[in-house]
């Protein structure tokens, strides 16, 4: 994964942790997404589908799996309208979001080495 990607992800990720710990809240929560008419669980999806983008798409990837976590984060975004359920399934997915800034800040950073050469060599057999 190279830098730029990571920190990109650590960014949105950041930004859904905090987004799902106050809609996470029993009663602040709830009136924050009803008051803007359901906005911040589409922004919510959105920035959820932006981190499997990017986790699908780039090449130097090493936790390519792990877009299971935003997949679940937009199934979880459309049921939680619902508003009990909504609030658990808010808990749940900041648990997982904690879990995936856990597993991108210990993934190793993809460093170009301009100056590496690559010498390839071939052995033939001259008696043929």
């Amino acid at each position: 994964m190279k830098h730029g990607i990571r920190t990109i992800l650590l960014v949105i990720s950041l930004l859904l942790i905090i987004a799902e710990f106050v809609y996470g809240i029993p009663f602040l929560g709830g009136s924050i997404i009803l008051s803007f008419g359901w906005q911040p669980l589409l922004i919510n999806i959105v920035l959820y589908l932006i981190i499997m983008i990017i986790l699908i798409v780039d090449k130097q990837n090493s936790i390519r799996p792990m877009s299971i976590i935003p997949l679940l984060g937009i199934i979880g975004t459309v049921i939680a309208f619902i508003p009990v359920l909504g609030m658990i399934i808010h808990w749940i997915l900041f648990f997982l979001l904690l879990f995936f800034i856990f597993i991108l800040l210990s993934t190793p950073i993809y460093v170009p080495n301009k100056n590496a050469k690559v010498v390839y060599t071939q052995y033939k057999d001259e008696d043929k």
